[in-house]
């Protein structure tokens, strides 16, 4: 489609007898005036003409009756149809011109002979540096389709971009040509079909006096089987398009739908998610039956090479298809495999006194591994306990072994005010910090899903940032402050808590379906510090068990065995002076001097590095036990006072 140039200055004088720029010429548009329509015409692409041949829309027959209904009244014969991306809008005109094309019955005697012409917002922009320029255009366009001889309907998708909202302030265009829209979408002199997505339609609606001259229909997504029929009414056009060389089943036709819908990102939808993974799975598997033929032509192969070229079609796997959609939603980026019993014995390893905890947990995550009930929203635990009893050890551990990565930790006692969301999603346009570049904490999310996020000490957020992840926890995604969903679907949250350590016992507490006192007295303190609904958003909560001071013992001689070995790793010379372990008499006076009821086994670690040290610096000069186990306890007594 090319765009007919147009001019301004001594070029306009001498066309128009010497009428300013800005006032269009006589005849531009008007009936009659073939050169005026060329102009115009030359910025707007016939859709009848394009779609007359395309394939029909299905399962839309009732939103299309609804358009054309709109479309033959007698005021305001506006449309706009909104609905989330890749729900098929567009598709819905196409097949309005496509059946005006070709006669269809349902068409009314009063849109016969119409022809829908699509509105691309570049086509006006371009060129219109000039002053004038711009309004010559849309004033043209107006005209143009204003005269009922014409037979005009006017589609303009991406409508959003031409009102007067908050998204055009900074652009003045976009409000001049819905000024110029205006009066005559009011008399009905023109119809118009505007298309937008369900978020951008807040642009539309901030302009009340354009808004309220469009019938706002909604276009809902479709569901599983229709997109499975849409897809596979898809396929022969997809299959001709690679020249009939990949082979697409029926039952992988299901299967891509079904793929798509558990492994696409957040703002996605049928059936354009499925169709489009159909279509990139097929490209795939060309190219990877090419390489082979590469490869075995490059090794000699040529028995190898015939039968590959032989082959009348290539077919395409559920298998190819999956890979594909994992690529397409997280690029190169993959959770590594890991094994469940090596979890299950580093967590009980680093972690003591929780046995029966962490023998949950890795259940739960065995059973995540299955895959046998796709989800679109993530796995959320809640971790109670006191302090120092290894709810965040637990989660640095889990992310180790899951993702071979740190988690993503956010320190909710940094998260204390409502305000503190838009260090979460972003500012607001109009407020501070708007259009601030710096990375947020989630935007790694993007380029891989597969993480453990890590919410500390949850309970000290404010209320409004912990509704934010109930969002993430309901839906699967939050949305940033632009409006850009954010993909928790393939995460692991957990949240930790020190909230409701008063009903956590000696013994373990878990959340399950059999119905304990302990049970329901812990979701009642934990009720006094998270809304109702976000503990039932929560897919397992279970409570830590205290620390006494017989597994404080325990954790020290585990932590003091890897403080070993690394620095047997590191300085070997140095960990030759160290026994394999510490003395069981010494063990017990420094647990007795340094353990704290409220601050579980967070004074081990400290305990044991003193022990080790006063060891090594003494190794010429031998100190006393009452010495060594003194000096730990300074150290840990130090540092809690610090």
């Amino acid at each position: 489609m090319g765009l007919t140039k147009f001019t301004s200055g001594s070029d306009d004088d001498a066309n128009s007898g010497g009428l300013p720029p800005g006032i269009p010429t006589a005849g531009f548009g008007s009936p009659g005036a073939g050169s005026g329509d060329d102009e115009v015409t030359g910025l707007l692409e016939d859709y009848n003409e394009r779609f007359k041949n395309a394939d029909p829309t299905m399962f839309r027959d009732t939103l299309i009756e609804q358009v054309l209904s709109v479309l033959i009244s007698k005021n305001k014969p506006n449309v706009l149809l909104k609905g989330a991306a890749g729900v098929g809008k567009t598709k819905i005109v196409e097949d309005i011109a496509r059946r005006i094309a070709l006669g269809d019955t349902l068409i009314p005697e009063q849109l016969k002979d119409h022809t829908v012409y699509e509105l691309p917002i570049t086509n006006i922009i371009a060129g219109s540096g000039v002053v004038g320029s711009l309004e010559e255009k849309v004033n043209g366009i107006v005209e143009f389709a204003s005269d009922p001889k014409n037979k005009v309907i006017l589609f303009v998708d991406e409508i959003h971009q031409i009102t007067g909202g908050s998204s055009s302030h900074s652009d003045p265009t976009g409000r001049k040509i819905s000024q110029i829209l205006k009066p005559a979408l009011a008399r009905g002199d023109m119809s118009v079909i505007g298309a937008t997505t369900s978020t951008e339609s807040r642009a539309f609606d901030e302009d009340p006096a354009f808004a309220r001259r469009f019938t706002q229909l909604v276009v809902d997504e479709l569901n599983v089987e229709q997109t499975i029929a849409v897809t596979t009414a898809a396929r022969p056009g997809l299959v001709a398009h690679y020249r009939h060389q990949i082979g697409v089943s029926d039952d992988v036709v299901a299967d891509t739908v079904r793929i798509a819908e558990g492994n696409s990102r957040a703002g996605q939808h049928r059936p354009d998610n499925a169709i489009t993974l159909l279509d990139r799975a097929m490209a795939d598997r060309l190219l990877d039956h090419r390489k082979s033929i590469v490869r075995a032509e490059m090794d000699g192969d040529t028995a190898l090479v015939q039968a590959l070229r032989s082959m009348p079609q290539v077919p395409l796997t559920p298998t190819r298809v999956l890979d594909v959609a994992k690529r397409l939603m997280t690029g190169n980026a993959r959770r590594p495999d890991f094994d469940v019993a090596t979890l299950h014995a580093t967590l009980t390893s680093r972690v003591q006194g929780q046995d029966d905890v962490l023998g949950q947990l890795t259940d739960r995550l065995a059973r995540e591994e299955l895959g046998l009930f796709p989800s679109t929203t993530p796995t959320t635990w809640l971790l109670a306990g006191a302090s120092g009893v290894g709810k965040t050890e637990t989660a640095k551990i889990i992310a180790e072994q899951m993702t071979g990565t740190e988690p993503i930790i956010l320190n909710m006692t940094e998260y204390h005010t409502a305000w503190s969301t838009s260090k979460i999603i972003g500012s607001p346009p109009g407020y501070v910090g708007s259009d601030s570049h710096q990375e947020l904490p989630f935007d790694t999310l993007e380029s891989n899903p597969h993480r453990v996020i890590l919410l500390d000490e949850f309970e000290k957020a404010d209320t409004a940032v912990q509704r934010l992840f109930l969002s993430a926890f309901d839906e699967g995604y939050i949305r940033n402050a632009h409006g850009k969903p954010l993909d928790f679907s393939k995460a692991l949250v957990i949240c930790t808590t020190n909230a409701a350590r008063d009903a956590l016992s000696g013994n373990q507490i878990g959340f399950v379906t059999v119905a304990r006192n302990s049970h329901k007295s812990l979701i009642n303190d934990l009720t006094g510090f998270f809304d109702a609904e976000l503990l039932g958003r929560f897919s397992l909560i279970v409570g830590f068990n205290p620390i006494d001071q017989q597994t404080y013992q325990r954790i020290m001689a585990a932590d003091y065995a890897r403080q070993r070995q690394r620095i047997l790793d590191s300085k070997p010379r140095l960990a030759q002076t160290l026994p394999a372990a510490i003395p069981d008499d010494e063990l017990h006076a420094i647990a007795a001097a340094t353990f704290v009821d409220s601050q579980g086994a967070r004074p081990a670690g400290k305990a044991v590095r003193a022990w080790i040290e006063d060891r090594l610096l003494s190794a010429n000069t031998p100190t006393s036990t009452t010495a060594s186990v003194t000096a730990a306890a300074e150290v840990v007594e130090t540092s809690a006072t610090d």
